[in-house]
């Protein structure tokens, strides 16, 4: 498996760019030379800004249960580019990205200065559509949407799972610009699913939906769901169901799941396929997330979810408030330079007794010590090596406590090199 694309030039020699610079024209002209494989496949394509990727993995579950052959395109990786790509769970081998790269290197890969992001996208839709031949590929969209390299095909079904403040020096500073990339997802007659509640950000897909003539279906209107005693409900205009078992945890998943449902009500119709109970109820309870409240030890507990900003931050609150209310919290905290850290490191301070903040290999991440200097709580320290503060954190830790290892996707990556 390769950690990164560097591990990857080093078995075949190519070229890309480590920037983020979106815009679609580059990946758009490189498809079409590979023979725009984004148009020979069904897509759901997935946006948001929080729980893009566990709706997706419900979905994912809800469809290989039903019998499918489903690709899954998220970002960034869990642990090794390769795992960004999956086909019914087994992730791409580095042969068959070797082999895309020769192919893509006898089309123009040199001249076509993909980036990192964009070269993973038209890898993904070139695996799906020409090696794999998937029923129905999930793709996750990087960043914002409108102008994301995923943002290149005519989905079977879009889904914007919510509107938050995120990556704000990309995507705009309001909700509503920050609404307006994620409803760039939105195509011409292609249904919309979104969990947004915002009326700021409603406004904004609505409006997109209107213009592009596309039915869309809001939480809390044409469906809904409810929590109860860890079981979910969920209602909508075709189906009513009872007493749902989800295999991941906190209210913020049943709004994922529900989104899900929802999704795999939509595409069974779509395809005349009949509706089994069953498979849904299985579905639910097989789903998996790496990092997403991940328990990579059980005693004493610690936890991994990439809550990188701060409505996850929110969610990951009420999670740990019903999960350890009696036990002594503490918290190995990473994030990147652009997103909100003093809110997030406030949230963290309600349950936290003792944060020690940290850095990673990243152009974007956040020094340590910067962090350190924002946080209120009387018991704080910073290591700029992740690796030395998770044997710092891990040492605080005993039958009284939970270590909770959070912060940015990038660093949870990291972090699971050591753990899993």
């Amino acid at each position: 498996m390769f950690l990164s694309f560097k591990d990857l030039q080093e078995r075949v020699n190519f070229t890309i760019k480590h920037e983020i610079n979106l815009g679609l024209d580059r990946v758009l002209q490189f498809l079409e030379k590979v023979g725009n494989p984004q148009d020979q496949i069904e897509v759901v394509h997935i946006g948001g800004t929080n729980g893009k990727g566990s709706t997706l993995r419900f979905l994912e579950s809800l469809l290989k249960e039903a019998g499918l052959t489903v690709g899954v395109f998220h970002s960034p990786a869990y642990r090794f580019i390769n795992d960004q790509l999956s086909v019914n769970g087994t992730y791409i081998t580095d042969e068959e990205m070797v082999e895309i790269i020769h192919v893509f290197t006898n089309h123009g890969l040199e001249e076509a200065e993909l980036t990192e992001f964009e070269l993973q996208t038209a890898i993904a839709f070139y695996y799906f559509a020409t090696i794999k031949k998937v029923d129905i590929a999930l793709i996750e969209v990087g960043l914002g949407g409108r102008e994301d390299s995923t943002n290149v095909m005519t989905p079977a079904l879009s889904i914007i799972t919510n509107v938050g403040h995120d990556h704000i020096g990309f995507l705009g500073s309001s909700v509503e610009e920050i609404a307006h990339h994620k409803a760039g997802i939105i195509k011409r007659g292609v249904p919309v699913i979104s969990g947004e509640q915002k009326p700021a950000a409603k406004e904004v897909i609505q409006k997109e939906a209107i213009m592009k003539e596309s039915p869309v279906y809001f939480m809390e209107e044409e469906f809904s769901y409810q929590l109860e005693d860890g079981n979910l409900s969920f209602r909508s205009a075709k189906k009513n169901m009872e007493k749902l078992e989800l295999s991941l945890q906190g209210e913020h998943q049943a709004a994922n799941a529900s989104l899900a449902i929802m999704a795999y009500l939509f595409l069974t119709d779509k395809w005349g396929m009949e509706f089994d109970e069953r498979v849904l109820k299985a579905g639910l309870l097989k789903a998996e997330h790496p990092g997403r409240f991940e328990w990579v030890q059980k005693d004493p507990p610690i936890i991994l979810d990439g809550a990188h900003n701060e409505e996850a931050v929110d969610a990951l609150v009420n999670t740990i408030k019903m999960n350890f209310s009696n036990k002594r919290v503490v918290v190995l905290f990473s994030a990147l330079k652009d997103k909100p850290i003093e809110l997030m490191v406030r949230k963290l301070e309600t349950i936290a007794d003792e944060i020690i903040f940290t850095s990673f290999n990243f152009p974007r991440a956040a020094r340590a010590e910067d962090v350190f200097q924002v946080c209120e709580l009387q018991k704080k320290e910073f290591e700029e090596d992740w690796k030395t503060a998770l044997q710092t954190a891990i040492s605080r830790i005993d039958d009284n406590s939970v270590l909770l290892i959070t912060g940015s996707l990038y660093f949870i990556s990291d972090i699971r090199t050591i753990l899993t």
